[in-house]
């Protein structure tokens, strides 16, 4: 199964060749593609980092091809790693959320090449990736050009994997023991669902109970908590910024500690490559998983007409059903309004690109 990673160049595309190269992901029969921008530095840097994973890995190198143009994308799985990110600015500076909408607009003529040049050279069959940010953004486009039931956006999954793993560590247990999902925005509206958690050796009445109490009875504001930590990150550094995210319940620190790491400078490269390599690998074995992820909808979940957030299962075909799973009706509520939210934001990009007549903006297939 051939891999295509747009944007590989980058800190996050990087990182994730590497890990699907380590990992022995990519069959030493099969292609891994390089996608870079043709007349940026990535014309430099993708031939070097193809030498250098030869070095490392000439045992179990697959065959790397490197390549500069939309219309030469052509793989099974193509993994979108492309655009710009929240720059790490330095923690004092940070004086104010992130805006979604400005990293949209930044991305948005990225997203919105490659999605229409892959149109006509893709087969329909391919597995489409979103990790670029806004990720629901990514998934917008793509879905316009392509099977929505095919374009997946990571951001959910990547969020969902953060969440158990801090409730893991309250129980001194093991990830994988851990059920629980982020619905919704990958970001300040994520929904950290309390109704879906479980956990392994935690199903008599004394476990739920310690269930129970990891949940907060009362949820500050996360834009309040989040600059309250940056500016102790500025005050007193890395280490107290992440003492002070501790001191937080589980979904919150899913929210905070992310912003953490990448303020320091290092972004989050690491975890992102080998989440998205584990869902790959799912991928590539055939196998399938339930999991969180942005996709389209058309109403069959919550009747939300959008890309948000859900509970679905995946396999080598994409997306296999929407689990219908029973939330909270305040949970179902921040989903929907989360999809909401970025519906919003598709208007205000329609009026920035010059596209308000163009109903085909905000229409997915």
């Amino acid at each position: 199964m051939d891999i295509s990673i747009i944007g590989a160049s980058g800190t996050i595309g990087r990182q994730i060749a590497i890990s699907l190269v380590q990992e022995h992901i990519i069959p030493s029969s099969a292609r891994l593609q390089l996608v870079g921008r043709k007349g940026g530095s990535s014309e430099r840097i993708l031939p070097a980092l193809a030498s250098d994973l030869a070095d490392a890995y000439a045992e179990i190198m697959p065959d790397i091809d490197v390549v500069f143009e939309p219309t030469e994308v052509k793989a099974d799985i193509i993994i979108v790693a492309a655009g710009k990110t929240i720059s790490p600015v330095p923690a004092h500076l940070l004086d104010r959320f992130p805006d979604r909408l400005e990293l949209a607009k930044t991305n948005f003529p990225i997203l919105n090449t490659y999605a229409t040049a892959l149109e006509s050279v893709a087969s329909g069959e391919e597995i489409i990736l979103v990790v670029t940010n806004p990720v629901e953004l990514g998934v917008h486009i793509f879905s316009q050009h392509h099977p929505r039931e095919r374009v997946i956006g990571m951001g959910a999954f990547l969020d969902t994997l953060r969440f158990r793993r801090e409730i893991a560590t309250e129980l001194g247990i093991r990830r994988q023991n851990v059920r629980g999902l982020v619905l919704g925005e990958h970001g300040i509206s994520m929904v950290p669902c309390w109704s879906t958690v479980g956990a392994y050796g935690f199903n008599s009445a004394e476990g739920r109970a310690v269930l129970q109490a990891l949940r907060p009875v009362d949820v500050p504001n996360r834009q309040a908590v989040l600059q309250e930590v940056m500016e102790i990150f500025a005050q007193e550094g890395i280490a107290a910024a992440y003492r002070k995210a501790a001191s937080y319940s589980a979904d919150l620190r899913t929210f905070i500690k992310p912003f953490i790491t990448h303020y320091s400078g290092i972004k989050t490269p690491i975890g992102v490559a080998k989440i998205i390599t584990r869902l790959v690998e799912t991928i590539v074995m055939g196998n399938q998983v339930m999991a969180a992820a942005q996709i389209c909808l058309h109403g069959e979940f919550l009747g939300i007409e959008g890309v948000t957030g859900v509970p679905v299962m995946l396999s080598n075909a994409g997306v296999v059903r929407i689990e219908p799973i029973e939330l909270l009706s305040q949970e179902a509520g921040e989903v929907y309004a989360a999809a909401m939210k970025f519906n919003n934001y598709l208007l205000k990009l329609a009026d920035n690109f010059a596209v308000t007549n163009n109903k085909d903006f905000l229409v997915t297939k």
